[in-house]
């Protein structure tokens, strides 16, 4: 257990939700291909798993199992609707996705998923748990440790070390393990030889009695525009054709 007079001691239930990406992936002839049941039967069998420092945790796994740079707004809705519905049976929520668009569904999700009181924390690896060099169990086992065992009432993208808000963490590196940044605010908490949380900058929980709810205005019609000096009216209106 991290040694945080905030955590918490009693037991507590963590949902897995796992959606795909590197992490559960096992090699085969065409490459490294998500393998269904695969991302479980490797947790059974290693033993940073099955300490009881852990909370409880079970597994759902997405059908199909997608690689995160076919993710899309629907499979947002998706996981938002899953949590809703496994809400009051679990003190947290891990979401196991690739790293491709890990920050685009981690904001999503923070927007989506209103009136949030517990955790949710998206993880994955950048090589796969099954190789014997791996940075998928550090990043699965500490965000199974803040799920459980932290009041943390945020959707958070943790990876490499950092706990980061997820509507404020960028993808920065695609070949290092410490993948994600959050240029913009600090994060909420670090991994060190101690887990340390930056109450400060998290998120205060909801009002007693609040209800989670899904919002209903979710559009996919979204694009980005760059201005800069010189730009021309016509770039402009043509965009927003």
């Amino acid at each position: 257990m991290p040694n945080d007079q905030s955590a918490s001691a009693s037991p507590a239930r963590v949902c897995i939700l796992y959606t795909g990406g590197t992490i559960g992936m096992r090699k085969t002839p065409d490459g490294y291909l998500p393998a269904p049941g695969y991302l479980a039967a490797q947790m059974t069998v290693l033993n940073e798993f099955n300490n009881p420092a852990l909370p409880e945790y079970e597994i759902i796994e997405f059908e199909p199992l997608l690689d995160s740079s076919n993710m899309r707004p629907d499979d947002w809705l998706k996981i938002a609707g899953c949590i809703q519905e496994q809400y009051a049976h679990y003190d947290g929520f891990v979401v196991v996705h690739g790293t491709d668009t890990m920050a685009y569904s981690a904001s999503a999700l923070a927007f989506l998923l209103e009136g949030l009181g517990k955790p949710v924390i998206l993880t994955g690896s950048q090589i796969p748990l099954c190789e014997v060099r791996n940075d998928a169990v550090e990043n699965l086992v500490t965000a199974l440790l803040i799920a459980g065992h932290y009041p943390v009432p945020e959707v958070c993208l943790y990876f490499g070390g950092k706990l980061l808000r997820g509507c404020r963490s960028v993808k920065v590196n695609a070949s290092g393990l410490s993948a994600f940044d959050s240029p913009n605010y600090p994060p909420l908490g670090t991994a060190g030889i101690d887990l340390v949380m930056n109450w400060s900058a998290i998120t205060p929980p909801p009002g007693e009695g609040t209800a989670l709810h899904i919002a209903e205005n979710c559009r996919p019609m979204v694009a980005v525009l760059k201005l800069f000096p010189g730009i021309a009216p016509w770039m402009v209106e043509s965009f927003l054709r």
